[in-house]
């Protein structure tokens, strides 16, 4: 059995409790051992983060440098980098709109 991916600041998750359920966010900092500041930058911005218990979050393998950087030397971070980090990561655009062309529960 793999240990567990540990919750830190710069940490790619997936909220499994709540509205946000299933949504792609960065881990901003830690509040003690129970709870994190999480935001994605679109529906949770860096000026209003999310705290939510660590139990409601599932951490993924991908950690983005850049963004876990700028968070340890209290370098001002955009929501835009927070955006763009999650697509570089992999979990793209959270709750993006079906492309031209495709139908949505007609078939």
């Amino acid at each position: 059995m793999k240990p567990p991916i540990p919750l830190e600041p710069g940490r790619v998750v997936i909220s499994k409790a709540g509205r946000d359920a299933g949504r792609p966010m960065i881990v901003l900092s830690l509040e003690g051992e129970q709870y994190a500041l999480v935001a994605d930058g679109r529906h949770r911005t860096v000026e209003k983060p999310k705290r939510k218990k660590n139990k409601h979050l599932a951490a993924k393998p991908a950690c983005v440098h850049s963004i876990q950087v700028k968070l340890t030397n209290h370098v001002v971070l955009m929501n835009a980098e927070l955006r763009a980090a999650l697509e570089e990561a992999g979990y793209g655009r959270p709750n993006a709109p079906p492309e031209e062309g495709t139908t949505i529960g007609k078939e």
